[in-house]
């Protein structure tokens, strides 16, 4: 997989921004709660906001699913954070993209910057 995004994206550490959890709509509550818990294990210092369209209409994913908006602040294991949200049950993915790509094409102020990784 290759990103392409701007120099804004570029941070030292995860969870600089919300955190996206897309969820079942059925068991929404049980779901939340479980998410909430998992992120006072990891350390998360911010709330949990379901994501909305406005006018208190929810935002829906194109399978029909919500989000919801994780503001964990500092992000220290990544890769636990991962297994234990994806272990929830109504969870059917997050935003953590562990471990897929390969290289990132970054607009910056002073131009295009390339990063790749070797796996």
């Amino acid at each position: 997989m290759i990103v392409i995004a701007d120099g804004s994206k570029l941070v030292e550490t995860l969870g600089q921004y919300p955190l996206p959890i897309e969820v079942n709509r059925f068991g929404l509550g049980a779901t939340r709660h479980l998410v909430e818990e998992t992120m006072r294990r990891h350390g998360g210092t911010g709330d949990l906001k379901l994501r909305g369209r406005g006018a208190g209409t929810p935002y829906e994913t194109d399978g029909g699913h919500l989000i919801l908006d994780a503001f964990f602040g500092r992000i220290s294991d990544p890769e636990a954070l991962s297994i234990d949200l994806l272990n929830i049950p109504g969870v059917v993915q997050h935003g953590l993209f562990l471990h897929m790509c390969s290289k990132a094409y970054v607009a910056t102020p002073n131009g295009v910057e390339t990063l790749q990784r070797d796996f």
